[in-house]
């Protein structure tokens, strides 16, 4: 090879790798803080994320205690006044459901995040020239995620709410039945596991799932921004980036986890405190409302891309339809000599229905990147702990006819 030859090929390498999409990845959850300490602690093996083994850790650690303390003092099962463990439906949704599936969540986005990254690549959203500039702005938003200032913040809010709950212990799932030698008031053994280890690494799980759902907030800010290949004739009718709601479903876990804690609050008012479940029917739809929006404001950034995106396509393709049919109309209609214009024989746009199927495609391009997967994906499981909350008193069949005709 030759000496002019060599850097010619350093350059071709360079270009490959800067092309080359299997590096790219934002991983949500590997590399902060609350990840370095959960490893370090033991919980996090070298090799993955060990979800399984922490769900069942956590659950354990949160939930056995509480068990075995309102077994040895017979507060575990009396259904007579609805203030046994068993009637605390908090403690046990907050343990067995909302904290495994925030860990079951992190694992979901470990393995969904990096393909659709890499999809911008493939799909050619990203082309090679804007490659390196793509990687720089994964790499910002990474820096901000493993950034120590929220993880100080979260663990600030924890401790404050856990010290206010230490004072302040008006909530069911804090409150014990007095038995035979207890001080009226006072908190005891399950009420102090459930303010001093079940709600802080409840709030701690929670509250790092609203950081990580600012994260992706950020992520699609920036690609908002980013001079992505938009193609608006695109069939997935949102100019090429429709899986992008795919991403809704690293929510699906965080949400039914909030929707349960929530649900598991209103059920133990019917159940033991005489409310009537349409008395209620506003709280439950807006608890289901809220934490649908909640995990939906992530994608709320491409909207105004998505539309700018529209507008000017409306203009350049009825412009590109517009020329063509006014050819077609001088050819064939007042039978002039319009000679072989490329246009008219160009076999991407083919006839006039065709062309016309082309701009109906623009017209119908959707500005919302979430489209009913990703909505169903955060909305049911927002929704599914309302409806048996719902079900309680009222008959399922009905509630599930009302929500399947909404839908449809």
């Amino acid at each position: 090879m030759s000496a002019d030859e060599e850097p010619r090929a350093d350059a071709a390498d360079a270009a490959d790798a800067a092309a080359d999409p299997s590096g790219i990845d934002l991983p949500l959850v590997r590399d902060d803080l609350g990840f370095r300490l959960q490893r370090r602690l033991g919980l996090i093996p070298r090799g993955g994320l060990g979800v399984l083994r922490r769900a069942l850790v956590f659950a354990a650690i949160c939930w056995l205690p509480i068990v075995v303390w309102a077994m040895a003092t017979g507060r575990a099962s009396d259904f007579r006044r609805g203030d046994s463990l068993l009637a605390h439906f908090g403690v046990h949704t907050r343990c067995l459901i909302a904290i495994p599936m925030f860990v079951i969540a992190e694992g979901v986005a470990q393995k969904m995040v990096p393909p659709l990254l890499r999809y911008f690549v493939e799909s050619g959203l990203v082309s090679d020239d804007t490659m390196p500039r793509f990687r720089a702005l994964l790499a910002s938003v990474a820096r901000l995620k493993n950034h120590t200032l929220p993880w100080v913040l979260i663990g600030g809010g924890v401790l404050a709410w856990t010290t206010a709950g230490a004072f302040v212990h008006q909530m069911e799932d804090m409150e014990w039945p007095n038995m035979p030698g207890d001080t009226a008031g006072t908190i005891t053994f399950g009420g102090w596991w459930f303010i001093l280890v079940v709600r802080p690494l409840f709030s701690a799980l929670l509250l790092a799932w609203l950081w990580r759902a600012c994260i992706v907030l950020v992520l699609f800010y920036k690609l908002s921004r980013f001079p992505l290949a938009f193609a608006p004739v695109h069939p997935d009718r949102v100019a090429g980036v429709g899986f992008v709601e795919r991403l809704a479903l690293i929510f699906s876990p965080v949400a039914f986890a909030l929707s349960t804690v929530a649900a598991s609050s209103f059920a133990h008012e019917v159940m033991f405190h005489s409310v009537n479940v349409a008395d209620i029917k506003g709280e439950l739809i807006a608890t289901a409302l809220l934490v649908t929006v909640i995990f939906l404001i992530p994608f709320t950034p491409l909207i105004p891309t998505l539309g700018k995106v529209k507008r000017e396509a409306l203009f350049v393709y009825g412009s590109l339809v517009g020329h063509h049919g006014r050819l077609v109309h001088r050819r064939w209609i007042l039978k002039e000599d319009v000679g072989n214009p490329d246009i008219l024989d160009a076999p991407e746009l083919g006839p006039v229905a065709d062309v016309q199927t082309v701009f109906q495609a623009v017209r119908s391009m959707r500005t919302v990147p979430v489209g009913k997967l990703g909505l169903i994906a955060i909305a049911a499981p927002a929704a599914l702990p309302m409806l048996v909350v719902a079900a309680m008193q009222l008959p399922l069949q009905d509630i599930v006819a009302h929500v399947l005709k909404t839908l449809v």
